[in-house]
């Protein structure tokens, strides 16, 4: 579960860790004594939610099962336990 909300967290987060990034390299927040004050926050937001949709949908397209598919519910198979698969 934690990784599932990691995969869309990150992404939402990149925006604001690449501006703190270019905050400390520059030093211009330190100079003037001011960090994310005067930060473009609605652009940041903005990156951040543009990449949570594409992580999303990445996921969508690359995971999952067929919409066709036939479930194979769990069963025992020469003393092993086979798991639940989609054909």
């Amino acid at each position: 579960m934690l990784r599932n909300i990691l995969y869309h967290l990150i992404p939402f987060l990149l925006p604001f860790i690449a501006y703190g990034m270019y905050l400390y390299a520059t030093r211009r927040a330190r100079e003037k004594g001011q960090a994310f004050d005067e930060a473009p926050w609605f652009w940041l937001f903005a990156a951040g939610l543009m990449l949570l949709v594409v992580s999303l949908i990445a996921v969508w397209l690359f995971t999952g099962n067929p919409a066709d598919g036939v479930y194979t519910a769990p069963h025992v198979e020469n003393g092993k336990i086979m798991p639940g698969k989609f054909n």
